[in-house]
């Protein structure tokens, strides 16, 4: 039997798989996209499909098929559907090393935490089944664990292996991988810098979800790639690499050093493995197109069409007496700048977070590209080729996503969010208060609902359903 029929493997949007996300890579590398709101996506390995159902509330009239070979996702993953009212989704179950599958073509093609975790002849499949029905200005994205760093993780899954060898009971399994993790933390030595890297991967271990590492470490399959190998499999079919989906991987792509240039002769992939060495990279999110023209020079032509977003809070009202203009970052980072044109920038991208905007109306100088792009490529500022279907001011009658609606009902602690984010909702309470956001109360009623529940006051009740319409409308929960 699937071991993915036996234990669920837990389901949420992968940001970097979004099409505008992919679309806007290829837009910065000079290539075409094709736009999300009319467009075909294609996912490998798709288990629910909430990836896919993500993305479809935000483009009606575009189209995605999602592919998996385990039953019970696929099913579960149409039930899903049908409780959000999503019709431009299809589930198939299939086995993709099977000829012929009939799908047509498409814009996008996602394999995410396929590659590494298959045998051989999958990966060929997987590589083919892209080549096969990506059209001319398609992108492929396929994400994989990557040696060198992962030789670690591989001894990890050594001593898991064998501590489960005897048990075929997934639960049992769990129980006996859990208490070997924390056996060999008590065991090995924090002043051994082996033994502690190991310390520290097996307490990482201990605090995913049990399914994550039942599939993941337990698994019989596991083979992390060298870049260049990846590479030459999807050049082999006519796919030619073009950068990492993750923007802090994409750096040296937009703003190469001279480390390794001279000696990967411009070969990208090459140059990218020879920093995979040297950084001890574990996971990559390799995109891949039609070979063909790839401008890997910055220009700010790349830039046009472009939409932005940054969760920045000014520090200061104003520069200040050395004549720097200050920003706080949503990871605490702190960027400051004297160029007060980059400052109106950022502080427009501030004051419309989490809503986008298009970089041609605030950001026309050719000055402003690579102070954005370094930003970009530190995750302090997200780039796409269009904005998300959500808002930031619900109305009378606040709707929630019908997808995080349906999550909820189902007890889902992580919620699909229309920025194509999963958003951790532990307390049922508050799930439960999503499920109410249909779009048939108006918030005097949803206050009311509130009081009934907790007790509270009609005062209190009514300032705190304000407070977390908006700040769910905040996380992109919230409908238009």
């Amino acid at each position: 039997m699937n071991p993915y029929d036996l234990v669920r493997y837990p389901n949420w949007p992968v940001s970097e798989t979004h099409p505008t996300s992919l679309g806007a890579f290829a837009t910065l590398f000079g290539r075409a996209a094709a736009p999300f709101s009319a467009c075909r996506v294609l996912e490998v390995g798709c288990g629910e499909g909430v990836n896919l159902m993500s993305m479809a509330l935000g483009a009606p009239n575009s189209e995605f098929v999602g592919l998996d070979l385990a039953e019970a996702p696929i099913a579960a993953g149409r039930d899903m559907a049908r409780s959000a009212g999503i019709a431009n989704v299809s589930l198939v179950q299939r086995d993709i090393t099977q000829a012929h599958l009939g799908l047509g073509e498409f814009d996008y093609v996602i394999a995410h935490g396929v590659y590494a975790w298959v045998p051989p002849a999958v990966r060929e499949a997987l590589m083919r089944l892209a080549a096969s029905c990506l059209r001319p200005s398609g992108l492929f994205y396929v994400s994989y664990n990557v040696r060198p760093g992962c030789r670690l993780r591989q001894a990890l899954r050594d001593l898991l292996r064998d501590a489960t060898r005897h048990i075929e009971d997934p639960v049992l399994q769990l129980d006996a991988a859990r208490r070997a993790l924390a056996r060999y933390i008590d065991l090995w030595s924090q002043d051994d810098p082996f033994q502690n890297a190991l310390i520290e991967e097996a307490r990482d271990a201990l605090k995913r979800p049990p399914a994550v590492l039942y599939h993941d470490e337990l698994g019989d399959i596991y083979a992390p790639q060298l870049l260049v190998d990846v590479a030459a499999a999807a050049r082999a079919e006519g796919l030619e690499y073009l950068c990492d989906a993750k923007p802090s991987l994409s750096a040296e792509a937009l703003f190469p050093s001279k480390k390794f240039l001279s000696e990967s002769k411009e070969d990208w992939a090459r140059f990218e493995q020879l920093l995979d060495f040297a950084d001890m990279r574990r996971f990559r999110r390799s995109i891949f197109c039609r070979a063909g023209k790839i401008d890997r020079q910055p220009r700010h032509e790349h830039l046009r069409g472009l939409w932005a977003s940054a969760d920045l809070t000014p520090l200061g009202a104003s520069a200040d007496e050395t004549g720097s203009f200050a920003f706080r970052a949503h990871n605490g980072a702190e960027i400051v700048t004297q160029d007060r044109r980059f400052a109106t920038v950022l502080a427009n991208l501030g004051e419309t977070f989490p809503q986008c905007v298009p970089l041609d109306a605030i950001a026309s100088e050719p000055t402003l590209t690579e102070p954005l792009l370094r930003l970009f490529v530190s995750r302090i500022v997200a780039l796409q080729t269009e904005p998300m279907r959500f808002t930031a001011a619900p109305g009378e009658r606040p709707i929630a996503s019908p997808l995080a609606r349906a999550q909820a009902a189902q007890g889902e602690s992580f919620l699909a969010s229309l920025r194509h984010k999963p958003v951790q909702m532990e307390d049922a309470a508050v799930r439960a208060f999503v499920t109410l956001m249909d779009g048939t109360r108006t918030r005097d009623d949803l206050a009311h609902e509130m009081e009934r529940r907790t007790g509270m006051t009609p005062a209190a009740a009514t300032a705190r359903t304000a407070a977390a319409v908006d700040g769910l409308a905040r996380l992109g929960l919230m409908m238009a």
